[in-house]
């Protein structure tokens, strides 16, 4: 059983589907996908289906695998609806002084660009310092990612230095020592809900990981996409929506789960709005502030119960969306990305494309920001790694899997974080 139509969700249903394990998914909004959920909003000069996900992918190597595993490669999948998963052109920072750099995921060409705009030793910093993070990505890609976190056994004094625990994006943005380089690293904290003076330095691993697996949007045929697929990450979701039915996902919707089901300490099932279910497995996606009173025992638990204490739900941007008059590279799909920055490096994100009725452009701005428990946890120091609740709960048969995980909150990290929930029940109940 699965709580919650979230990515994460969606990846561990759709796994344990394929696996031929029967699955039934609750979720308490009327669609899935959370952030990623499509809808059609209207505007004068028509209906538009919009989303309040990102317009570009940076590591869409989760997303194909998960694809994959549940049953048709993601590039068959589009094959037969002729759209593609394709490179994205480079984002435009736009920083507080006015000024404006292209900025390439290709390492020559950003080098080249930086040392135009900056000198040699200013472009010198940056290639070395990201060259570090490939290091550091090496290392926390199997604490979360690819592997489970379970505990301070794995965090080696080695792995300790690697990733430098004592120092934090605000440091590392001080030790770059140019204000716009500086605004770029400090605009990551932002964007993964929390704060630099707080956000763990591993965290610039988004550098590495943009640089080494690029940029990807969807991409259709523009004059032919009544559902305005072009750029709208959503495309994604509504096609695993599409597969778990295929997969004879049992899907409830607009239904709640109000408690966990115990039996001596161990999860036989929930108990929803309607209902009382036994399952073999539970794997909790929703809300993790939800769990203490969804019936988690205090002593058997205690473990988690702390680490959910310490931890507070992530900030997440404000969504609005504008539809604007065709612009240039309408009929070629153009999708751009606008990343405005204050001197402190708060981004306000702009994402425009193509559309039927002309071109949509969706703004994400971490200046109105506000806690999300759905955005995932914010950061607060090396020691909040550990708080953030690992797959497997400390009650039998509860696993635990979302934009809350030791990864963080990317999309491709939560998507992770179900496969690993999935492969947990697998050995729970094969």
């Amino acid at each position: 059983m699965v709580v919650g139509g979230g990515l994460a969700g969606l990846a561990a249903a759709m796994r344990l589907a394929k696996a031929r394990h029967p699955v039934r998914l609750y979720e308490a909004a009327d669609r899935l996908g959370g952030r990623w959920s499509s809808r059609v909003q209207s505007f004068p000069g028509g209906d538009v289906i919009v989303d309040d996900a990102p317009a570009v992918l940076e590591f869409p190597a989760p997303w194909r695998d998960l694809y994959r595993k549940s049953g048709r490669t993601l590039a068959d999948e589009f094959d037969r609806s002729a759209a593609t998963l394709s490179a994205a052109p480079p984002a435009t920072y736009v920083f507080a002084d006015g000024a404006e750099l292209s900025w390439p995921t290709d390492r020559g060409e950003l080098f080249s660009v930086q040392e135009k705009r900056y000198g040699t030793a200013t472009a010198t910093r940056w290639r070395m310092l990201v060259d570090q993070l490939d290091d550091v990505w090496q290392t926390v890609r199997r604490l979360g990612w690819e592997a489970e976190l379970t505990g301070k056994a794995q965090l080696t004094a080695p792995v300790r230095r690697r990733i430098r625990q004592d120092r934090t994006i605000a440091d590392l943005a001080e030790e770059i020592d140019h204000p716009h380089l500086a605004a770029v690293l400090r605009c990551g904290a932002y964007r993964q809900g929390g704060e630099p003076e707080t956000t763990p330095a591993w965290c610039a691993v988004a550098q590495s990981i943009e640089r080494r697996f690029g940029r990807w949007t969807l991409q259709s045929d523009c004059g032919d996409d009544d559902q305005d697929r072009t750029g709208r990450s959503s495309t994604l979701i509504d096609a695993l929506a599409a597969r778990a039915k295929l997969r004879r996902v049992d899907i409830h919707l607009n239904e709640k789960v109000d408690l966990l089901d115990l039996d001596r300490g161990r999860v036989r099932g929930v108990v929803t709005t309607h209902e009382r279910l036994t399952a073999s497995a539970v794997v909790w996606t929703a809300d993790p502030w939800q769990l203490p009173d969804a019936g988690l025992p205090r002593f058997r638990a205690r473990s988690l119960r702390r680490h959910l204490h310490h931890l507070h739900p992530a900030q997440a941007p404000t969504v609005t969306h504008e539809l604007l008059p065709y612009a240039d590279g309408w009929a070629e799909g153009l999708v751009s990305e606008t990343i405005t920055l204050d001197d402190r490096g708060v981004p306000t994100v702009s994402y425009q494309r193509p559309v039927t009725a002309g071109t949509l452009r969706s703004i994400h701005d971490w200046q109105r920001r506000q806690p999300d428990p759905g955005y995932g946890a914010a950061w607060h120091g090396f020691e909040s790694w550990l708080n953030r609740p690992p797959v497997r709960s400390g009650l039998d048969h509860l696993l635990l899997a979302g934009p809350w995980s030791p990864a963080g909150n990317s999309p491709a990290a939560a998507i992770l974080s179900g496969a690993l929930a999935s492969y947990a029940v697998h050995e729970l109940v094969s």
